[in-house]
């Protein structure tokens, strides 16, 4: 589908009816993207006063100590009172999601992470967040030369059941794109999807880096010429990406590589740019490195961040679970955006099958859904895959004879799966909770 078709009878209508106004939006946030430190700080102070004066409004045992002593928010003291904010672990984040009792009514989005780091998150966003989300992601894809509405090649997961895979479709249709299933990476699925390509003609590639230089590797190994797609970048989102899939990757496409950094409860959170340094999105968030307890730069620690934008339920100071670092020194690019460094994040990876085939490990998030607090799935053997996981109250005996079989039918009818249930699940050494892990070569 032609860009300026897709943009203006697609992608403008569909925002506008569900109230997200992005054409204005878009502009704020490029003028903030392109403007002074000073007035970066001070539009964040701003909207962060109206941001902590919402969530201190709000009937959550997690502010009740600043609550009781409540007063107007004003920007000169808003960064101070910011630091008083508690630091929230996705856990906590849950617990005050599930606590907040207020109606769910029109104008609010139901959102749900993939759990991949074991922990599944549902909540809701408003649209005057969502439309923030969207139009960072627009403006900072028009760096390379993206447009609304440009068409997208998707290496992404598939929702398993018929009814989620007709909604994805149908999205997918509407965000003219096209996907590339993770969880279905045989010989005849790749060249399948490149023959839509050659038809679809996408402006770029977009998803997880490791799926992607799969992609890369089968148009190497048949020798698929993937350079004379007309792509401006290849967005690599969602996980770490190793140097040499970088390599691999641009050398395939003939495209700049461009990594992005955020989470489905924000939004985008960095973007690279084309001197190699990745941006933080100022516009819509606050990202702290947290040390010892306290906010800092230069330095390595964990990472977390404050939404800007959110009128109905404002994520402030929540823990992403990864390291990072925010570099003082400025880019060469001239922006003013603050420079951050992932340190460490999250890797996918892949179950091998008994049979010697790939499947990627999302699919025991896409799975195991309903009923489970936590899981991780450790491949001990090549026939045979581990699962603890921590129920609640919805799981059954029945619910897990269903994810067995389901497991069953999306890996290998030859894969031993066997689930036990635990009270809790211990973390890695650097505090994150993998889902998955893979003792075989």
């Amino acid at each position: 589908m032609r860009n300026e078709i897709a943009k203006n009878l697609l992608f403008y209508p569909v925002h506008y009816l569900r109230g997200e106004y992005v054409a204005p939006l878009v502009r704020e946030v490029q003028e903030i993207n392109a403007a002074s430190s000073e007035r970066i700080a001070l539009h964040q102070e701003e909207a962060l006063c109206r941001v902590i004066d919402r969530a201190l409004s709000l009937e959550l045992s997690l502010y009740r100590d600043l609550r009781r002593h409540r007063k107007q928010v004003r920007p000169a003291e808003v960064l101070q009172l910011l630091q008083e904010m508690p630091l929230v672990s996705k856990e906590a984040m849950r617990a005050a999601v599930k606590e907040d009792r207020r109606k769910k009514g029109r104008g609010l989005d139901y959102r749900s992470t993939s759990g991949s780091t074991g922990m599944p998150f549902q909540f809701y966003k408003d649209r005057l967040a969502t439309g923030y989300m969207d139009s960072v992601q627009y403006a900072a894809n028009a760096w390379y030369g993206i447009d609304m509405g440009d068409p997208q090649a998707r290496f992404w997961g598939m929702p398993l059941g018929a009814k989620g895979a007709l909604v994805a479709r149908v999205k997918d249709l509407l965000r003219n794109r096209i996907r590339f299933s993770a969880f279905d990476l045989s010989l005849e699925a790749k060249e399948a999807f490149y023959a839509r390509l050659r038809g679809f003609a996408p402006s770029y590639f977009y998803g997880y880096p490791s799926l992607i230089a799969e992609f890369c590797r089968y148009a190497a190994q048949q020798g698929v010429d993937l350079s004379a797609l007309p792509l401006k970048a290849v967005v690599g989102t969602g996980e770490y990406v190793y140097p040499r899939e970088r390599e691999l990757i641009s050398a395939a496409t003939g495209a700049p590589f461009v990594s992005e950094y955020g989470c489905t409860e924000v939004g985008l959170i960095g973007f690279e740019c084309r001197h190699g340094s990745m941006h933080l999105m100022a516009s819509n968030i606050v990202l702290e490195i947290i040390k010892d307890g306290k906010s800092v730069i230069d330095e390595e620690g964990d990472v977390y961040v404050t939404e800007l934008h959110a009128s109905h339920f404002p994520f402030i100071r929540y823990g992403l679970g990864d390291r990072g670092k925010i570099v003082g020194k400025p880019c060469s690019c001239g922006r003013n955006l603050p420079v951050f460094e992932v340190i460490s994040g999250r890797k996918d990876d892949y179950v091998i099958t008994p049979e010697g085939g790939k499947i990627y490990d999302a699919i025991f998030a896409y799975v195991l859904k309903k009923g489970v607090d936590q899981f991780k799935a450790v491949q001990t053997a090549a026939d045979r895959v581990e699962i603890t996981l921590v129920a609640n109250a919805e799981y059954s005996e029945e619910l897990e004879r269903r994810y067995l079989q389901e497991l069953s039918n999306r890996i290998s009818p030859c894969m031993q799966i066997a689930i036990s249930r635990v009270d809790r699940i211990e973390r890695s050494k650097s505090g994150k909770l993998r889902y998955f892990e893979r003792k075989i070569n």
